[in-house]
């Protein structure tokens, strides 16, 4: 259950590092409040996708691909979509990168017993 834990912890700060990172992390700080704000839901979401996914070889893949399709499906569908390849690449990114590394330290992380 340390994997409820980690996801809400980890996955705003990430996110946000991905997504600040091709701009050189500019307000880096100034964003940490409402990366919390936006992500924790989808953090917590994504980590009973994990917990579902957590008997399978390819969970932290499957977590992954399955955040970066959901940050892609919600960013077009707010936003009316882009038919660029590069903003869709951008938004998987800052979901798939961040729960890969969540997925993946909740198996390796001494934080708590499963």
């Amino acid at each position: 259950m340390k994997r409820f834990l980690i996801f809400p912890a980890l996955f705003p700060p990430l996110a946000l590092v991905v997504f600040t990172a091709p701009d050189g992390f500019k307000n880096l700080l100034d964003w940490m409040v409402m990366a919390y704000a936006i992500a924790v839901i989808p953090a917590l979401l994504l980590a009973w996708v994990d917990w579902a996914l957590s008997a399978k070889p390819f969970r932290v893949m499957g977590t992954a691909v399955i955040a970066a399709l959901a940050a892609v499906l919600i960013v077009r569908f707010l936003s009316g979509g882009s038919e660029e390849l590069w903003p869709v690449l951008m938004v998987g990114l800052v979901g798939g990168v961040p729960a890969a590394a969540c997925s993946w330290l909740s198996d390796k992380s001494p934080l708590a017993v499963n």
